[in-house]
């Protein structure tokens, strides 16, 4: 089993090339700055994937992987991170810093494949949070995240991943207080309903809105028969559970609304997030439930394509296989 790390404690931001971080830099600070304390350690990851080498390796036979030791190329990696990835890093480094966080920023630049480098990082140094950049290309085609952020998603992973939405603000003031918190009773779907309660006791402002979603099919059987419990009493014990979660973390009962709805969820969410104005919208990463059908397959990257403009987190449960 895979220990999840204590939620919320140590960031981690790869950072790609210019232009694509700030949101995801400014979604960092700010959610840093609101935990305070909590926060020991704010990391910029860049991975290089051997971009400085692309312009130099035509006519060389690659079984020569002694010229990757040599001094020519030693200088060429040097000289394109000094050129190219060390403005950028300052750059992401100084809009993180704006929000004044408590927890040092540090910087690290490695080579490899992003995203199993990523994932690396995460296993062996314990990162609780990565913050990722949206690649919102196409949202109605639901092209909105990109390859590597894909494979953050869908890795095995113990992590939570936080995406900032399409219209989160490049400038200005950042308001994370309207929660949603689509729920199953899954053990992914409580771990998010942890996770938003730990934000929450430090986002004195904040309200969370939890939502659950029955299955028509479930409701069209029941019709049939004398089914117990019914898919409105379960869905009902569902939100008393998720209810109890946060007041037993403290979180005040007016703080906290809920909602059952039937249909299908990924349309039921991202119309739901709208009305009720979210901020931002902690899933579940599960195996097998409603919920993972938004993040697993072709469901997932149409929930999350209509969902495009909000923040989302996307909290693995506290032990996966």
């Amino acid at each position: 089993m895979t220990k999840k790390p204590e939620p919320l404690t140590r960031f981690l931001l790869p950072i790609d090339g210019k232009g694509t971080f700030k949101e995801a830099c400014r979604l960092a600070g700010a959610l840093a700055s609101i935990l305070g304390n909590r926060v020991s350690e704010i990391t910029l990851l860049h991975v290089m994937a051997g971009r400085y080498l692309s312009s130099h390796m035509t006519n060389i036979d690659v079984r020569a992987g002694f010229l990757l030791e040599s001094e020519t190329f030693r200088r060429l990696r040097e000289d394109f991170i000094n050129r190219e990835i060390t403005p950028v890093m300052n750059e992401a480094k100084e809009v993180v810093a704006r929000f004044k966080p408590k927890a040092p920023i540090d910087m690290e630049i490695v080579d490899g494949k992003p995203a199993d480098k990523i994932l690396e990082f995460v296993r062996e140094y314990g990162y609780s949070t990565v913050v990722m950049q949206r690649r919102c290309m196409d949202p109605v085609k639901g092209s909105f995240i990109g390859s590597v952020t894909s494979g953050i998603l869908y890795g095995h992973s113990s992590c939570s991943v936080y995406i900032p939405g399409t219209e989160f603000p490049v400038e200005g003031a950042v308001r994370i207080e309207n929660i949603l918190i689509p729920v199953d009773g899954s053990a992914g779907s409580m771990a998010a309903v942890r996770e938003a309660g730990v934000f929450m006791t430090f986002a004195k402002n904040a309200m969370a809105r939890l939502l659950t979603v029955m299955d028509v099919a479930d409701i069209a059987e029941a019709a049939e028969g004398d089914s117990w419990p019914t898919p409105a009493e379960a869905a009902d014990g569902v939100l008393k559970n998720a209810r109890l979660e946060l007041e037993q973390m403290g979180i005040a009962s007016e703080r906290i609304d809920e909602k059952a709805v039937a249909g299908e969820p990924p349309e039921l969410i991202a119309s739901y997030s709208e009305e009720s104005d979210a901020d931002i919208i902690f899933l579940g990463r599960t195996i097998r439930s409603a919920i993972t059908d938004i993040l697993v397959g072709s469901v997932g990257r149409a929930v999350l394509g209509r969902c495009a403009k909000k923040t989302i987190a996307v909290v693995s449960p506290e032990e996966e296989e």
